[in-house]
């Protein structure tokens, strides 16, 4: 690769290369990557619309906290049972809010440790509603 073929100027995601200089020497020079400087905005912005819309469902109750962890860390349905420990029949029912609001401590903190979250994170959206709730009434 010639030392012009590689330059890209991107700030956010420097990279070094190993290019043949225009004397005929190899040396290093900075630049980044293609995919980078292409498409990282693109990945942010989607990243921040998921983060949006999940909080959104989060706040209607249509999620539970462990389905919104699971998307916004990329994890996968079975990957995620594995590390906590259970069977993706019982992962699934604990994406539902009503059912995470009846899980106990011990699989609160399961999940928790997967996520590399404290609890009391986890459990900040149900207890925020419920106060609101208990307000209105």
């Amino acid at each position: 690769m010639k030392e012009k073929e590689a330059k890209i100027k991107f700030d956010r995601h420097p990279l070094i290369l190993y290019v043949e200089k225009e004397d005929g020497s190899y040396g290093r020079t900075e630049s980044a990557s293609y995919l980078s400087h292409h498409y990282l905005d693109d990945y942010l912005d989607k990243k921040k619309k998921w983060d949006k819309d999940l909080k959104q469902q989060l706040g209607n109750s249509e999620i539970s906290p462990v389905y919104y962890f699971m998307i916004m860390l990329e994890m996968g349905e079975s990957d995620l049972a594995s590390r906590v420990g259970i069977s993706r029949r019982k992962l699934k029912k604990h994406f539902k809010m009503d059912v995470f609001e009846k899980m106990n401590l011990v699989m609160l903190k399961k999940y928790a440790d997967v996520f590399d979250v404290p609890v009391h994170t986890l459990t900040h959206f149900w207890l925020a509603k419920k106060e609101q709730e208990d307000r209105k009434d």
